[in-house]
């Protein structure tokens, strides 16, 4: 099923919301932590056992009323080799679970360095011989760099088009310096150039939905530029971060969807993962029981913005 589709699918059946999973060390539970430096000692193993732990509880109590969850692969590559394995495992637990899954990281390089990266993340190695292998992580979608231009961008597109993949290209971030370069441009700003080229490269990918199976990745900090964005750029979907912890509210985002709610995923990590730090439970226990609270809270105000 072309990429576009199945998200407005999944939008349909759950909602919007996007878990990010982002596994900061220093946010993790206590018990959890101390369970696994205990049993394995001070060393990245400890803490690659700690995450996937964390992380499979997460993905147990959340499934059922999320459709998407976002790896953030910085997060796991911190942790060297035993983290890079968390990751892989976590994704097939996900996979396993009927979550789509995009993986954020951000990639690209030049043509043919960025083709490596696509083939990795997204369809799977072709040598001679004519044989392959299927991608390693073969996730649902990938974020993009999109400093490199049209020719650096190319081999995801052709790369996600073969395999029914998404493509998130960086357009307007959430940091606070984002606009000494995305707000660059005398006729048309950079982060507008940059949702015009995704638009363009993406015409081929346009499903049933009226979506590209490419889009953009819009900061929820900058709710007035998400909202011109929509308006320019109808058949792209947006992936949008920033929610809670960097500063963005949910009811700006109500014009990031279409009007028929479908168009925009929000992403919520922190607020979400780490729920039990409100709670005033010093120790974590029953974690997954506060983030499974916390997703259906934000699954059910995200579906009011959606009418």
């Amino acid at each position: 099923m072309n990429f576009a589709d199945q998200v407005c699918k999944v939008v349909e059946m759950k909602g919007p919301l996007v878990v990010g999973m982002d596994p900061h060390l220093e946010l993790l539970p206590p018990y959890l932590l101390e369970k696994w430096l205990r049993e394995r000692g001070n060393n990245l193993q400890a803490l690659a056992y700690c995450v996937m732990e964390f992380g499979e509880l997460i993905i147990e109590a959340i499934h059922d009323i999320v459709g998407f969850v976002k790896f953030q692969m910085a997060f796991y590559e911190l942790l060297g080799v035993p983290g890079l394995m968390v990751l892989k495992n976590l994704v097939d637990r996900a996979r396993e679970k009927g979550l789509t899954v995009i993986l954020d990281g951000k990639r690209n390089d030049i043509a043919s360095t960025a083709a490596c990266y696509a083939r990795a993340y997204l369809s799977g190695i072709e040598y001679p011989l004519e044989r392959s292998i299927p991608s390693f992580w073969d996730v649902d979608a990938l974020t993009v760099n999109p400093y490199f231009g049209e020719d650096g961008l190319t081999p995801f597109f052709e790369e996600a088009k073969k395999v029914n993949k998404g493509l998130f290209v960086v357009c307007r971030t959430t940091n606070p310096s984002a606009p000494f370069l995305q707000d660059e441009g005398r006729e048309e700003k950079v982060y507008f150039k940059v949702a015009r080229l995704v638009e363009r490269m993406g015409e081929k990918t346009i499903g049933d939905s009226g979506f590209s199976s490419a889009g953009i990745v819009v900061g929820a900090t900058y709710p007035e530029d998400l909202r011109m964005l929509r308006t320019e750029f109808p058949s792209l979907l947006f992936l949008i971060p920033g929610v809670g912890a960097q500063g963005g509210g949910l009811e700006p985002l109500r014009f990031a969807f279409r009007d028929d709610g479908m168009g925009a995923l929000v992403n919520v990590s922190r607020g979400v993962l780490f729920a039990y730090r409100e709670s005033g439970n010093s120790d974590g226990r029953g974690f997954e029981r506060l983030a499974r609270a916390k997703s259906i809270d934000y699954q059910e105000r995200l579906r009011e913005l959606q009418r």
